[in-house]
């Protein structure tokens, strides 16, 4: 007999917890990528956005780009589509509600361009 009354949540039902979620997974992805923090992280209250602002930590070596996809290939993101768009490389990703742009800034990476990591929720407003 029910009472009427669920204490029981999944974690998709809460989207501030799926940030979180999402935000571990990018964590993840850019430590396998070989990329570090240029600045804090972003995240807004209402669970619908996160971001990076990332450099390459080595001008040599395997491609950090390539290296985060795979990681987060690994993490469950799929549906992947890639652009160059004027010297921009462009990959996107999508999870559970979510779409992923990776835009990487560093095509000439003797000058150590950037890379940007923007998750957004489906269905949220962006002000």
């Amino acid at each position: 007999m029910s009472t009427g009354t669920s204490t029981t949540k999944t974690k998709t039902a809460d989207p501030a917890a799926k940030a979180h979620d999402i935000e571990q997974n990018l964590k993840t992805a850019v430590r396998a990528g070989g990329l570090s923090l240029l600045d804090e992280p972003t995240r807004d209250e209402q669970g619908c956005v996160v971001g990076y602002l990332l450099q390459p930590l080595s001008q040599t070596g395997p491609d950090p780009v390539d290296a985060t996809v795979t990681s987060l290939h690994d993490e469950g993101w799929g549906d992947e589509r890639r652009a160059r768009v004027k010297g921009m490389r462009r990959v996107t990703l999508t999870k559970e509600g979510w779409t992923l742009r990776v835009r990487d800034y560093s095509a000439q990476r003797a000058k150590r361009g950037f890379v940007a990591l923007l998750a957004t929720r489906t269905g949220c407003k962006q002000s």
